[in-house]
């Protein structure tokens, strides 16, 4: 009977265990409206670039893609396709820097479970400002709440300055 107990409380034990290590932290929430993406999204970019992306990984669906968008000197459009993996691992690169992306200004279009918001950011690293831009997101409603689908991201340079309209 000890014995059976034991195996019990052991077993228990490792499924809460188990359990505890697969429940997403309370600061992971998702955000309930889409205009909470914005700020979801800045919280699981912001801090050390080696730090843990759970909260990341929560907010993106896990076939979600993010391109990086850049445009030549001659005015020819180029882009990068990442995995939300591929960019952990090119962001984690960069050790303890600290990074800060706030969204300066949105706004979303939304129909029924989908949502798209055109956001104007600007990315800090230990407290510089390196760089500024667009963010096209794409999410979508799921029972636990919004997350997204991908991400589009153009940033601000000689030939595409931000427009008025975009800055805060």
């Amino acid at each position: 009977m000890l014995r059976t107990l034991f195996s019990a409380t052991i077993l228990v034990g490792a499924l809460a265990g188990s359990a505890l290590a697969q429940a997403p932290d309370a600061g992971c929430a998702l955000p309930s409206e889409p205009e909470g993406i914005p700020a979801a999204l800045d919280a699981a970019i912001t801090g050390p670039a080696d730090k843990d992306r759970a909260c990341m990984k929560a907010l993106l669906v896990p076939e979600a893609r993010m391109m990086f968008v850049s445009i030549g000197a001659d005015g020819a459009p180029s882009y990068r396709l990442e995995t939300l993996d591929n960019w952990i691992a090119r962001v984690k690169a960069r050790g303890h820097a600290m990074l800060e992306e706030k969204q300066l200004k949105f706004h979303i279009e939304r129909y029924g479970k989908i949502a798209h918001l055109w956001s104007s950011y600007a990315l800090l690293s230990d407290g510089k400002q390196v760089a500024r831009g667009i963010n096209s997101i794409e999410a979508i409603k799921e029972a636990g709440g919004w997350r997204v689908t991908g991400i589009m991201v153009q940033a601000e340079s000689a030939t595409a300055p931000l427009p008025k309209e975009y800055l805060p």
